[in-house]
C-alpha cells in the first residue's frame, strides 16, 4: 500500500470539508482516512484485474472469478457507503437552490 498516495486522497477528501463545522469534521475524521485507503486500495485491485481479468482458469479448463475481482466488489460497496455518508454529511445545512425545475413548478402552480 502506497502511504503517499493515501495521505494525498486523504488530503483531497478533507479539503472538501474545510467549510464544514470543526464538530462534524472531528466526527469524520475517520471515515475520510478509511475512504482515502480503500480508494487506493480500489485502484491498484483494479490495475490488477485489468492485468491479470476478472476470471481465472485453471489447468483443468474450470473458470472462477478472481480472488482481486471479489474483493474489488466488497471493498467497492464499502467504499460507495462510505461516500454516500460523507455526502449526507456534507449535504446537511448548507441550502438547496431552486434549480430550473423548482422555478418551472412554481410557475405552473
Amino acid at each position: 500500500m502506497d502511504t503517499k498516495k493515501v495521505n494525498k486522497e486523504y488530503a483531497r477528501l478533507a479539503a472538501l470539508f474545510k467549510s464544514v463545522d470543526k464538530t462534524k469534521l472531528e466526527l469524520v475524521d475517520e471515515l475520510l482516512k478509511k475512504a482515502a485507503f480503500l480508494k487506493v486500495e480500489l485502484d491498484d485491485l483494479q490495475t490488477l484485474i485489468k492485468k491479470k481479468g476478472a476470471v481465472e482458469v485453471s489447468s483443468k479448463g474450470n473458470s472462477r472469478q478472481h480472488p482481486a475481482y471479489k474483493t474489488y466488489l466488497s471493498s467497492l460497496a464499502v467504499y460507495q457507503t462510505i461516500i454516500k455518508t460523507l455526502n449526507n454529511i456534507l449535504g446537511k445545512g448548507e441550502i438547496d437552490e431552486d434549480d430550473e425545475f423548482d422555478e418551472f413548478m412554481k410557475n405552473i402552480t
